[in-house]
This record gives structure tokens, C-alpha cells and sequence, in this order.
């Protein structure tokens, strides 16, 4: 998926189409239009029934944390953090700072981008959940790829989100 328009169409066509499951594994997810955007389409899934699982590292999640907490709590929809920092709000830098007592779990960061949908499908790669990985940011954009997965790999992915999901880390 070279485009941002067509890697992130890819992924509400997705969560639209899922049928029993949707696990991501971001990052980053900003609360901009992609983001909203995103948790949208997860909340549309599960209200459809499917089971939607969304672990996100929680070093940016301070500016999205009301949202997902508001995923969280839809029926079939479970959020984890991938290794809280100690301080909910606040900038990054400054909730890293914060947790330097804790240094050496802080540290810790969770970089993978990962969707699966009903075990079959995948999307993995560069891009996180932000406008500017998708061409949607008026002054700043990424170039990244993601790949969008059937077959043999999907289940290969499917146990590495399950390993981040069942950390002693993601809370």
C-alpha cells in the first residue's frame, strides 16, 4: 500500500467488512481526522459484533487517551496500553521526564503497526494512525509503506499481536 489515501481506505474497507475480529497494534494514534476517523470504524465494527482489540503504546497516548477510553468502554471493544508511563497527562517528553524514577521500564516502547481482521487479512508496516501518515497534514507528511497480508503470514501475525496483547507490559 504505496499511497496514505489508499493504505488508510484500506483499513476502514477493513474494519467494515470484519466479520468475528479486528486486533490493532499502533504506536501512535493522534486524535486528528485520521484518528478519529479510526476509532470510528472500530467502534462501528464492534456495534456490528465483531470482537475489536486495540493496543496502543502509551508515550503518545496522553492527547487520545479520553478517546480510547471512550472506545474502551463499547461492548466487544477491549483497549490496552503498551507500558503506561506514570503520568496520564501532559506532552511525551514531558510524561517521560515525569517517569524517570522508572527509567528502565519507561524506556520501553512498543513501535509495531499492526491490523488483522478476522485472522485472515493483514495490515503491517510504517504507518501510524495520524494525518500525517496519510497525506491528510497541511504541513507535514510521511513517506512510509504498509503491506497488506493473506495467507500463510497472517497467523504469524496474528501470534505476534497476541504476544504484545498477553505482556506482563500492556495494560
Amino acid at each position: 500500500l504505496p499511497t496514505g489515501d489508499d493504505a488508510f481506505d484500506a483499513r476502514l474497507a477493513l474494519a467494515q467488512a470484519a466479520q468475528r475480529s479486528i486486533d490493532a497494534q499502533y504506536y501512535h494514534v493522534h486524535d486528528d481526522a485520521a484518528g478519529v476517523a479510526f476509532l470510528h470504524s472500530l467502534q462501528q465494527a464492534a456495534r456490528r459484533g465483531v470482537r475489536v482489540r486495540l493496543l496502543v503504546d502509551d508515550f503518545h497516548a496522553g492527547d487520545v487517551f479520553g478517546l480510547l477510553l471512550a472506545l474502551n468502554a463499547e461492548p466487544g471493544v477491549e483497549v490496552r496500553l503498551f507500558n503506561p508511563l506514570l503520568w496520564r497527562s501532559g506532552s511525551p517528553l514531558a510524561r517521560l521526564l515525569m517517569s524517570l524514577p522508572d527509567f528502565d521500564r519507561a524506556h520501553r516502547r512498543m513501535h509495531n503497526k499492526l491490523f488483522v481482521v478476522d485472522n485472515t487479512v493483514a495490515i503491517f508496516g510504517g504507518r501510524n494512525i495520524a494525518d500525517e501518515y496519510f497525506r491528510w497534514h497541511g504541513a507535514a507528511n510521511f513517506v512510509d509503506l504498509d503491506v497488506l497480508a493473506v495467507g500463510a503470514v497472517v497467523p504469524a501475525l496474528s501470534a505476534s499481536f497476541d504476544t504484545y496483547w498477553n505482556s506482563e507490559l500492556a495494560w
